[in-house]
C-alpha cells in the first residue's frame, strides 16, 4: 500500500527557495539579490481570487509605509500566477499596486512553496530560512505581525497595516 504524504505550504523556519522571475515590464527580479539587501515580502496570488483582491490594498500599504522609505532594505513583490494582461488589470481594478508585479507563468515558485490556496505571504531575509509565512488566507493579526517584524528590522516605528478603522475581518480564507 502506498503511503500518502500530506502537502502543506512552507512555514516559518523552513528553507527559502530562491527564484528569478520577470515583472510585467519584462525586468528580471532575483530573490537572492533582494535578500542580500535586507527583507523581501513575497506575496503570491491569483487574479481571480477574492481574498487576493481584498488583500491588495494592504500589500500596497506595506509598500508605501515600509518599503518606500527603506531605501531598498525592505521590498515587497506581488507574484502572480496569471499572465501580464490579467495581472495588470487586477492591479488597476483592485489597487493601485506600485510595487513590482512578477509573473510565475510556469508556476515554479508556487510549486516550490507548495501553495494550496492564495494569497501566500513569505518573509525572506539574509538567512536561508523563512522568517515568517502567512499561507492561503488574509489575517489581520498575521499582516500586523509581519509589519512588526519589518519595523523591528528597519528600526522604524511600528504602524499597523490593518487598522481598526478598516473594519477588516480577523480572518478571510483564500
Amino acid at each position: 500500500m502506498t503511503e500518502v504524504t500530506e502537502v502543506r505550504p512552507r512555514s516559518a523556519g523552513e528553507s527559502v527557495y530562491d527564484f528569478t522571475l520577470r515583472a510585467t515590464d519584462g525586468k528580471p527580479y532575483s530573490s537572492a539579490d533582494a535578500r542580500r539587501q535586507g527583507l523581501l515580502l513575497a506575496a503570491l496570488f491569483k487574479t481571480t481570487c477574492g481574498t487576493c483582491k481584498f488583500s491588495l490594498p494592504y500589500l500596497q500599504r506595506f509598500h508605501a509605509q515600509y518599503a518606500v522609505p527603506s531605501a531598498g532594505r525592505f521590498q515587497i513583490w506581488g507574484i502572480s500566477q496569471d499572465n501580464v494582461q490579467d495581472t495588470l488589470a487586477f492591479a488597476r481594478e483592485n489597487g493601485p499596486a506600485t510595487f513590482p508585479l512578477l509573473l510565475d507563468s510556469t508556476l515554479e515558485v508556487s510549486e516550490a512553496y507548495r501553495l494550496i490556496a492564495v494569497p501566500d505571504l513569505y518573509l525572506l531575509g539574509v538567512g536561508d530560512t523563512l522568517l515568517a509565512a502567512l499561507p492561503g488566507h488574509f489575517s489581520k493579526e498575521g499582516f500586523n505581525d509581519l509589519a512588526r517584524q519589518v519595523a523591528d528590522f528597519l528600526q522604524a516605528p511600528y504602524t499597523p497595516i490593518v487598522r481598526e478603522e478598516d473594519n477588516a475581518p480577523l480572518l478571510r480564507p483564500g
